[in-house]
């Protein structure tokens, strides 16, 4: 119930996106490509970090027993984290493609688009998380499209869609990252009440 709760919970965001219109074909490939866990440069950052969450109570283990080497293995993790980071960086092409504001939820988003996109059409959807840098590639499916009347001519479609294909560690990256912006926006609010 919970984890249902936290998957419908939608915040509004920033966050770098990129999409293409697929046939059944290739989302079938790109959904057996997801189910796999290839890693490649875009989902490297979104892997590492799911294997740093996995090894956190070793590290704790470590720590105890062995502070330098609980360091040393940390750094290295950082600097792993770091090159992934990179990937993602330039496989998004960050200077080429700006960030936009989207409404985002473990399960679905809902962004503007240059076009119109037909209803129950497949998309490639390419996603970028601010700060951490984290990749996430999904097979989604769109839900919604109509005609905004208001001044963004560059992007005057609202778009909504629906992951159907998205690794389950994705998901978690997106809940935390979901949780972590609304408490931050919490702290801006109390903070801006004093």
């Amino acid at each position: 119930m919970d984890d249902e709760r936290r998957e419908y919970f939608r915040i509004e965001d920033e966050i770098a996106l990129d999409y293409r219109l697929i046939n059944e074909d290739e989302a079938d490939q790109l959904q057996e490509k997801i189910q796999s866990r290839q890693v490649d440069r875009f989902t490297a950052a979104s892997s590492f970090a799911a294997t740093t969450r996995q090894i956190t109570h070793v590290m704790h283990k470590v720590q105890t027993q062995s502070p330098e080497l609980a360091r040393c293995l940390q750094a290295i993790d950082q600097k792993l984290n770091m090159i992934a980071q990179m990937f993602v960086s330039e496989e998004i092409a960050l200077n080429e493609q700006p960030s936009r504001e989207v409404n985002l939820s473990a399960g679905g988003v809902a962004f503007r688009a240059q076009h119109e996109i037909a209803m129950d059409c497949p998309l490639e959807l390419r996603m970028v998380l601010f700060p951490s840098l984290v990749g996430i590639l999904t097979v989604s499916r769109v839900i919604h499209c109509e005609r905004v009347d208001d001044n963004n001519r560059q992007f005057p479609w609202q778009v909504a869609v629906v992951y159907e294909h998205l690794r389950e560690t994705d998901r978690e990256h997106l809940v935390r990252h979901i949780m972590a912006k609304e408490t931050q926006q919490l702290r801006g609010e109390h903070s801006g009440g004093n």
